[in-house]
């Protein structure tokens, strides 16, 4: 009977105080449609100046509007693990639940208190249900931070942007993207150092105009192969076929593999060589003054054709490779041949650092599935094995199309991404 007659005391004074501060229903409800109204504003906003980001770097801009999604994208564009935002996400879920059942427990026990009559216990499980919600926010809160400022200075870095973007993505997320996405600055990619555990390994670094060449170069390598015993305008300088005939050939002139198509026909094309020998001749009223000493050196060459052959095969330092070459089929139909034990694919690629001597084959993807710098093809005794270099979506062998954990044997087919790729041995 005393509890009851405390609880109405209590409802009553709640009322009274209720009026006496003079807060009118009506206008808290209008403040919280104002602040729903604001926090939608605010979301649209960032969604549409991380859709001009995405643009920018070559994501879907559709991924911008989805909550999780969006940040998903951010961490794997600053090399880390994608899977942090769901992290985030969920932590803030369960910080929320924890909080809440820990406030609900002390206010309760501050009731109770309360109509125990004792105000001192009463007051102090108020605070707590205050104090350790809120030390419990601002754990996980700095532990959002790390992670932000981790992420933020990688993209930033990307952008060419200094420190001052990543203090602003942290307080003013919203203006940052909108100065990223809708400034003047452009994409140059990331470059992230190999790291264990939940962060992303391997390296996603920038490639400007330099690696493109290398496609042309690659691709284009096999028809110089043999087209240069027959190439009449590079024989003349007879002294030297192998020097002056290797420039056209290799663009990427690091890799000496470029004259092993050249090596194996040297025994058949010297006899060739001797009947080009007349072209200086004919030439020679063009260029009297250079024709005339060339054409003096393979006048004697054509008795001793043996000696040329010898000097030849001396040059050749590739001799072993005249075995036949494995060679890839891209999406795009065309062959590249792999002059190199090893071979870094992907968009835009560039050698990793436990691999600088890789052979670049750049890959024209359609489907925008294949990272920039996506996978490491070498030649083992056991055959070609291919490495996944930490991709967006991954490397695939075989017919079932299993995924590459670590690395695998390729015989035939393997995908990466979307994209389907032939290695054919033997070309």
């Amino acid at each position: 009977m005393t509890a009851h007659i405390r609880s109405q005391e209590l409802a009553a004074a709640l009322i009274a105080l209720g009026g006496s501060s003079g807060v009118d229903p009506g206008a808290l409800a209008v403040a919280s449609i104002v602040q729903t109204l604001l926090g939608i504003g605010v979301y649209v906003w960032t969604a549409l100046a991380l859709t001009a980001v995405f643009r920018k770097v070559g994501v879907t801009p559709w991924k911008a509007w989805v909550p999780v999604l969006n940040i998903w994208e951010l961490f794997v564009l600053a090399g880390m693990r994608g899977w942090w935002a769901a992290v985030l996400a969920g932590g803030a879920i369960l910080v929320g639940i924890i909080s809440t059942v820990i406030a609900g427990l002390f206010t309760a026990a501050a009731l109770n208190a309360g109509f125990g009559g004792d105000a001192g216990s009463a007051a102090g499980a108020l605070a707590a249900a205050v104090i350790i919600p809120a030390l419990i926010w601002l754990a996980f809160a700095v532990f959002v931070v790390i992670l932000e400022v981790r992420m933020l200075r990688a993209v930033n870095r990307g952008f060419g942007l200094g420190t001052a973007y990543t203090v602003l993505g942290v307080l003013l997320f919203p203006v940052w993207a909108s100065i990223v996405g809708w400034g003047s600055a452009q994409w140059r990619g990331t470059e992230t150092v190999a790291a264990e555990g939940p962060f992303r390994r391997g390296t996603a670094a920038v490639a400007d105009a330099p690696t493109p060449p290398a496609s042309s170069s690659t691709t284009s390598s096999p028809p110089p192969a043999a087209a240069a015993p027959g190439s009449g305008p590079f024989t003349p300088p007879p002294a030297f076929p192998a020097a002056s005939d290797a420039p056209p050939q290799p663009p990427a002139a690091a890799e000496p593999v470029s004259a092993s198509p050249w090596a194996p026909p040297p025994p058949p094309a010297e006899p060739a060589a001797a009947p080009a020998a007349p072209q200086p001749w004919v030439s020679a009223p063009a260029a009297a003054p250079a024709a005339a000493p060339v054409a003096a050196a393979p006048v004697a060459a054509p008795t001793p054709a043996a000696v040329p052959a010898d000097d030849l095969d001396e040059r050749t330092v590739l001799a072993a490779r005249r075995g036949p070459q494995a060679s890839l089929r891209l999406p795009d139909g065309t062959t590249v041949v792999l002059a190199s034990d090893v071979a870094v694919l992907g968009r835009n690629p560039l050698a990793p650092a436990e691999a600088p001597e890789a052979q670049p084959v750049p890959i024209d993807d359609v489907t925008r599935t294949i990272s920039k710098t996506h996978a490491l093809l070498r030649r083992t005794p056991e055959g070609w094995r291919i490495t996944d270099l930490a991709s967006t979506n991954g490397v695939f062998v075989g017919a079932d199309e299993s995924e590459v954990s670590g690395s695998a044997v390729v015989t035939d087919v393997f995908h990466l991404g979307d994209a389907e790729l032939h290695l054919v041995e033997g070309e």
